[in-house]
């Protein structure tokens, strides 16, 4: 059988379309390349030029430093009495100072000149007109030295500061006003050393010290290079040996390079600043342009150049103004307008041949086309399927061969019979326009029959060809098949329904408890009641817990927990597991810390939660059979190929043990060693869901126990190398450091760490101390506080925990290697640091009209309740249907719905109103925190779903995402009102600070905050990171977590991109978070 294509020509497009088509497109694309081209072109050859100045200006500076080391070796080296002798020297009039002479000296005609210049008689060494010193030296060293050098010859100078003498080769013009070297000029110079010899030591410069670079404000455009040399001035400094505090200096200016000593082109640029590292800026007038990096970089003012000799000493500034780029480069705008007139030209001419040539015969041939039916077939008697062509329009049979008359019972004119399979079949092929298929419909005689269906014509109709096959041996084994999938679904769809069941059973009273709770304790209560529902918290939040852990073990046997890779930190998530398990250890005592290897990567791609989840359970598992001993967490790492690393996390801990025939059934759900004794608290269920997710994850769970000696539990995890986000590191180089803790293994892991980041590191036995003649800064790491801390005179950081704190303060978190290492960089640099933890986000008032579609009582409280706690207008409907018709009459920023109610349901009610069009935020609310349920609600047009119980701040997290309005946004009626407003750090926390510390914080913060302001001000981020960091750690110490995490996100922002408009905003708005907690506090101290 063959089948021919009906063609059918595409119309061309609209006329309205090809002016754009063939017009603007073309000359948009050409024009842009070109300009980019030209544009790239000549940014490179305006960087080009400037790197060949820069490199000239950096030959003449290493000449001049050249010049004067090689004074000062040639001094040194030289016998002193060579280097002395006797010149004539002419007095020259016209001094500034009637004490001050100045003296003209040369040894020869052909000899280059010098000049003298004497503040002191006493001290000056010209008599009867003759200098008996080191001038005719220092004349033939200059020659020397400059006659072998391409660069021009820069002026040298001596200057005693003691004895007020100095000496300038070449020798000054007094009242020239065309050669550079004048006596205003020497001056200067003489002053300027005069002035950094005042600041060395009494005693004598060092004749080791490195070349110093010096700028003077009476030489704009020029700087001076001081060196101290062993050079004597006169004949008695020749034979006594010595020679003071002498200085030999040079004077770099851009205006000695001669037009015909400079490069051949002229680089075009507006302004030019010239810097030393540690020197500042030494060349350039007005404000320097903010740029960080090298090359070219585009701000309000212009274009900005940096550049930077491969050392890094030297950084040039080049700036180039807009209008003089522009003006240089006139040619380029012109030449784009030139090119896009041809390129619109060229389209348009393109569009007329196109026209002519083939839109005009293409609709010409598609008029005159007429259809061409051509069905060719070939009936092979022997082919085991039935044929059969029906028309589209009416389903009657146009043919059939004799396996469709048998199996069918249909001929040619003929209609299928009145049957299921058969009227399936036509409601399928009537509009179908493509081909496709039908597993199974019944024939005449009861056996299935396999259907595919292909849409073609026959006879200028429309027609669909059909081939049955029979499957009646495959139907029946897929019978078989699908009875047994249909038990198995039916026993998960049993165990869905009984766990949705549960969830929503439990977490439905268990949400009007714990959201009472939240709300009742950010109510005015006293010590012994919030430590009453403080014990109510801590149970209900442990019976959430292991109502999760149930289902997310059912989720893994199911098949409905999926793991979510993202980027993280794996170092930061084992500390950040430690410190957060480790209260409860040291309750009973147990030495707990953790061990991360610097070999494991700042950045991996997994599922952390679940990683954390893992890590937490084996930590909390070992706490609780420990009752004496330590429980130590390890992390290692392994590079493989393809970019992969594999992760070797570990938990050893010194409890009891578990014996042969209690390890095969360690993993078993609800399984509890000694369980009939009751001695322990749980269910069981930690190892057991462990295991399951370290098997979703692709590795094993392996545990190494024998009874008396401890257990060890470990797991591999096979993870992808991301890329690190940029961070901040310690700054200890060369800073010497001593560790000295209870444990050795932490001690050596937290001097490889400080070594990495620079430090001179080494560690010392708990009671040893460092030798009194290698001062450094000792770290102290606190891991019992029954033990009294050795006495230590120097400085030392004291790394604790934040329970700690009141104490002792803490200077550091001892949970965290980069914790210690910033205490130290702080220390150094007389400021100290206190670790965070993680917090909350700050709930701010969100001003929103809410309507809430909930059935029950009491979360209807609990909802109303903490809605308005966020500064939300809440308003209540029992049903779906009350809240469709509240919505018909009120005006609402978003919808808090229920899932489960009475007359209409959340699903029902959410696709009512987008069927309607509203694009108002709807969010759902269940007690049933299956996977399935979130595909429901984006299926009824949801845009989240939150899981009963629900804390304040997923709530705020959700509402704030979905607003309209600004989260940060102030409530109605002004700003915000602690009265009539309270946030949960201003109110409460801030006024629950110990008092004795109030003052202090007050003080600390209040300096932090200025300093923060100060570096935001000058856009420093280095400057805003360290500050933050430092708030963060104070926040924590004293429990204000919503604050904390307003710094924590803040600083998060800016460490991924810097100073943004949304960085800014969020500093703002912590500022004044800031300023209204410092005055709560100050007011509780007046109280």
């Amino acid at each position: 059988m063959t089948r021919q294509k009906h063609q059918k020509m595409v119309m061309p497009p609209s006329s309205r379309l090809r002016p754009l088509l063939f017009g603007v497109f073309p000359a948009a694309l050409v024009l842009a390349g070109a300009v980019y081209w030209l544009g790239q072109h000549i940014l490179q050859n305006e960087k080009d030029q400037l790197q060949a100045d820069f490199s000239f200006l950096m030959g003449n500076i290493n000449a001049q430093e050249q010049m004067l080391r090689t004074l000062r070796m040639q001094s040194q080296q030289a016998e002193r009495a060579s280097l002395a002798s006797r010149t004539s020297a002419s007095s020259a009039a016209g001094t500034e100072s009637p004490s001050w002479r100045f003296f003209d000296g040369q040894r020869a005609a052909a000899s280059m000149p010098f000049t003298l210049l004497c503040q002191r008689a006493e001290f000056c060494p010209v008599t009867n007109g003759v200098h008996s010193g080191a001038g005719s030296y220092l004349s033939d060293f200059y020659s020397t030295y400059w006659a072998n050098l391409a660069f021009p010859a820069a002026p040298v100078f001596v200057v005693s500061p003691a004895r007020q003498f100095s000496l300038s080769v070449p020798a000054v013009a007094a009242d020239s006003s065309h050669t550079p070297l004048t006596r205003r000029v020497l001056l200067s110079v003489v002053q300027a050393i005069q002035q950094h010899a005042s600041s060395e030591s009494p005693q004598g410069v060092r004749l080791d010290s490195p070349i110093e670079w010096r700028r003077d404000a009476d030489l704009p455009g020029a700087m001076i290079g001081v060196l101290p040399v062993s050079l004597p001035l006169d004949a008695d400094d020749a034979q006594s040996g010595t020679s003071g505090n002498v200085y030999a200096a040079t004077l770099f200016t851009r205006d000695r390079i001669s037009a015909s000593e400079r490069p051949s082109f002229q680089p075009a640029y507006d302004d030019f600043w010239l810097m030393r590292r540690d020197s500042g800026v030494l060349i350039g007038e007005g404000r320097l342009p903010a740029a960080d990096d090298i090359g070219f970089k585009a701000s309000s003012e212009g274009l900005i150049l940096r550049l930077a000799d491969k050392n890094g000493d030297w950084t040039a500034v080049y700036l180039l103004g807009y209008s003089s780029f522009i003006k240089n480069h006139a040619w380029l705008p012109v030449g784009a307008l030139t090119t896009l007139l041809l390129v619109l030209a060229g389209g348009l001419g393109f569009r007329r041949w196109y026209r002519l040539h083939v839109t005009d015969p293409a609709q010409a041939a598609a008029q005159s086309e007429q259809e061409m039916d051509a069905f060719n077939l070939t009936l092979l008697g022997t082919v085991p399927v039935a044929l059969c062509v029906l028309y589209r329009s009416t389903g009657k049979v146009a043919f059939s061969n004799e396996l469709a008359a048998q199996w069918l019972g249909i001929g040619a004119d003929a209609e299928l019979h009145n049957a299921p399979g058969a009227n399936g079949l036509l409601r399928q092929i009537m509009g179908t326009t493509k081909p496709g298929s039908i597993e199974s419909i019944q024939g005449l005689d009861g056996r299935p029959l396999h259907v595919r269906f292909v849409p073609t014509r026959y006879k200028s109709q429309d027609v669909v060809l059909c081939v049955f096959a029979d499957v009646s041996a495959r139907a029946e084994m897929e019978r078989t098949q699908e009875q047994a999938k249909v038990q198995a679904q039916r026993a998960v769809e049993a165990k869905s329904t009984f766990l949705a069941s549960m969830s929503h059973e439990i977490r439905t009273p268990l949400y009007g408890l714990l959201g009472t709770l939240e709300i009742l304790a950010m109510t005015p209560l006293s010590d012994e009641q919030r430590r009453h529902i403080d014990h109510i918290q801590n149970s209900s939040g442990i019976l959430q817990q292991l109502i999760s852990d149930i289902l997310d073990v059912t989720k893994i046997e199911s098949g409905q927990l999926a793991l979510e890779a993202a980027a993280f930190d794996p170092g930061e998530l084992v500390q950040s597991a430690v410190a957060s398990c480790a209260p409860a250890g040291e309750q009973k005592g147990l030495v707990i810390y953790g061990c991360v290897d610097t070999s494991v990567p700042a950045c991996v791609y997994g599922d952390a939660g679940r990683i954390r989840q893992i890590l937490s359970n084996l930590l909390g598992n070992a706490i609780k059979f420990t009752n004496a001993g330590h429980v130590i967490t390890r992390l290692r790492a392994e590079s493989l190929q393809d970019e992969k690393v594999r992760l070797c996390l570990q938990v050893v801990d010194s409890g009891p043990g578990i014996g042969p025939e209690e390890r095969k059934r360690l993993f078993e759900p609800f399984y509890r060693i000694n369980g009939g004794s009751h001695t322990v608290g749980g269910m069981g269920i930690g190892l057991a869901l462990s295991a399951r997710l370290a098997r979703l994850m692709g590795s094993e769970l392996h545990v190494t126990s024998e009874p008396g000696l401890g257990s060890s539990f470990s797991v591999d995890l096979v993870l992808e190398k991301g890329s690190p986000p940029a961070s901040s590191a310690p700054q200890l180089r060369d800073i010497t450091t001593y560790v000295r803790s209870p444990r050795k293994e932490l001690s050596d892991n937290l001097c490889l760490w400080l070594t990495r980041w620079g430090a001179q590191a080494s560690a010392l036995s708990p009671h040893a101390h460092p030798e009194s003649e290698s001062p450094g800064v000792l770290v102290d790491v606190v891991l019992d506080d029954r033990v009294d801390l050795e006495e230590w005179a120097g400085p030392r950081i004291v790394a604790r925990g934040y329970e700690d704190f009141g104490r002792l303060p803490p200077q550091a978190n001892r949970y965290s290697v980069r914790s210690v290492g910033f205490a130290i960089q702080y220390l150094v640099s007389g400021e100290l640091e206190i670790s965070p933890e993680p917090a909350h986000p700050p709930y701010h008032q969100l001003n929103l009209h809410i309507l809430v579609a909930e059935d029950n009582p009491i979360n209807q409280i609990t909802l109303r309740d903490q809605l308005e706690q966020l500064g939300c207008q809440v308003t209540i409907a029992p049903d779906g249907a009350d809240a469709l018709a509240l919505w018909s009459i009120n005006n609402f920023d978003l919808l808090l719905t229920d899932l489960n109610m009475p007359r209409m349901n959340g699903y029902e009610l959410a696709s009512t109103l987008r069927e309607r069009g509203v694009s108002t935020p709807i969010i759902g609310v269940t007690a049933n925190a299956m996977k399935e349920e979130e595909t429901r609600c984006r299926a009824a047009g949801m845009n989240s779903w939150l899981v009963k119980p629900i804390d304040l701040r997923s709530l705020w997290l959700h509402l704030r995402a979905h607003a309209k309005a600004s989260a940060d946004a102030a409530p109605p009626g002004g700003s915000d009102d602690p009265a009539g407003n309270p946030r949960l750090d201003t109110s409460a926390n801030a006024a629950a600070i110990p008092r004795k510390y109030r003052e202090v914080f007050i003080q600390t913060m209040s300096q932090d905050l200025n300093t923060l302001e100060e570096s935001a001000s000058g856009d420093n981020a280095p400057a805003m990171l360290a500050v933050l960091h430092r708030i963060r750690g104070g926040l924590s110490a004293v429990a204000l977590k919503d604050l904390l995490a307003q710094a924590e996100s803040l600083e998060n922002q800016i460490r991924s991109n810097g100073q943004t408009p949304a960085s800014r905003e969020m500093l703002t708005l912590l500022v004044k978070d800031m300023h209204e907690t410092l005055d709560i506090v100050r007011s509780s101290i007046s109280a």
